[in-house]
């Protein structure tokens, strides 16, 4: 493989496609031709490469001449990993995978792993992106230092809390725009920065459903309305300009970097893996006998810890369960001339809350989230869980032990158990009556 040119280029669109065609798929045409490709990274650049023998490059090549080009250190190596991302679908690369052979197979993969149509998938074409390593631990993150590493992180983290992926609480989001406005805006100057500025830059700064909600309740009668997003926002910046003008000041920004990043560290599901799924909402039983069942989207976060589940369509967290009190299997029936179910991922967790059917007891819960990328989870959580073994013998892991989360990890999160439908077993594997 021959390297013949390398530059850095400006793309348009958050997401890093717009605008430039990924000339992965343009090779299948004539694969021994030199193939001009970029790499994205998430501060909206390029990166872009002009390779003979394309066909044959590996990933880890392609992260070397990346890692090499922006003059990252050796660390980075471990910290990220390239990605082909779409909106139907993430895949993370392995080292020994080959980009080009990935994406010819592309249309077969979003038809296995996905219900999108054919007109969707012939239209999510994929790009490559330099993303943090889903297998990179929280711990290791922590001891960064360098600012260039520190900047991609935050801005992959930037996206995920922008595009609503991670759900926070409503005063962390006016926390982090605060800081992200601190980055991009500069100290707070009532002066320059006025309130209609606020407004305008909502989208770059929130998840939809913060400043949505906030439209929504001006015109409600409750009487104890919360400020407009905006007014919060400039509130927010004005409290980071404060609070953080001796780092702001200083000739680094990487602890502004730290200070956001930080923050998203507290809540368990940070640096994982996105997968969508559905998975069937709680009834009353009459309801139960009388209507169907009803379903809603969720977006299904896997890491080194544990998993998370979202409710997509709500922007809502609904349930964490750390490896140490999980039990899985994949389930995939086959076609029985009737019906054709989905692929299935079926959770089991420890649940202490009471339960009526064993009074004092502990209980676990049983959850079936339905997907196409069901074999995806189950093969990336079987990595982290022997992952979380082999580190475990070496004396650097604790939590598959005692399965426990950090004080501030625990004040984040609160599992919303009554809007699943989830079947109940005792720890010695009798069922009791689903809820």
């Amino acid at each position: 493989m021959a390297e013949k040119k390398q530059k850095r280029k400006r793309v348009d669109n958050e997401n890093g496609d717009a605008g430039e065609h990924n000339e992965l798929l343009a090779l299948a045409a004539n694969p021994e031709e030199a193939m001009n490709l970029v790499v994205f990274l998430r501060d909206r650049t390029g990166v872009h490469f002009s390779l003979e023998e394309a066909y044959l490059t590996r990933t880890d090549s392609l992260l070397h001449l990346v890692i090499h080009e922006q003059g990252l250190p050796a660390e980075a190596h471990n910290v990220f990993s390239l990605w082909l991302v779409s909106p139907l679908m993430d895949i993370r690369l392995k080292k020994q995978h080959n980009p080009f052979d990935v994406v010819q197979k592309w249309d077969e993969l979003c038809a296995r792993y996905t219900d999108a149509t054919n007109d969707e998938i012939h239209e999510s074409e994929p790009v490559l992106m330099v993303q943090r390593d889903v297998f990179f631990r929280k711990e290791q993150e922590q001891h960064i230092q360098n600012e260039q590493i520190l900047c991609l992180l935050y801005q992959e983290a930037k996206y995920n809390v922008v595009e609503g992926r991670y759900v926070l609480h409503s005063e962390d989001y006016h926390y982090l725009a605060g800081i992200q406005a601190l980055i991009h805006l500069g100290s707070f100057d009532p002066q320059q920065h006025i309130l209609a500025d606020y407004r305008a830059n909502l989208v770059q700064f929130y998840p939809e459903h913060m400043f949505c909600q906030s439209r929504f309740a001006m015109f409600s009668l409750n009487s104890t309305q919360p400020p407009p997003c905006e007014e919060l926002f400039m509130d927010a910046h004005r409290k980071a300009s404060e609070e953080l003008q001796h780092i702001a000041s200083s000739d680094s920004v990487a602890q502004l970097y730290r200070k956001y990043l930080e923050l998203l560290w507290t809540y368990p599901f940070y640096g994982g893996a996105f997968f969508s799924g559905i998975v069937e909402a709680k009834m009353p039983k009459w309801r139960r006998v009388l209507l169907p069942s009803q379903d809603f989207r969720v977006n299904i976060c896997i890491n080194t810890d544990g998993i998370t589940l979202f409710n997509k369509e709500k922007c809502e967290f609904l349930l964490y369960v750390p490896y140490s009190q999980l039990s899985w299997r994949y389930q995939d029936l086959e076609w029985d001339g009737d019906s054709d179910p989905p692929p299935t991922l079926m959770l089991q967790f420890l649940c202490n809350e009471q339960c009526d059917e064993a009074p004092g007891q502990p209980v676990t819960k049983l959850l079936q989230i339905y997907s196409r990328e069901a074999k995806l989870m189950d093969a990336l959580i079987e990595t982290c869980v022997k992952r979380k073994l082999e580190l475990q013998k070496l004396g650097g892991d604790t939590d598959l032990v005692d399965g426990g989360l950090s004080d501030a990890a625990e004040k984040k999160i609160l599992n919303k158990l009554e809007k699943l439908c989830l079947e109940t077993y005792t720890v010695e594997g009798d069922q009791l009556e689903s809820s």
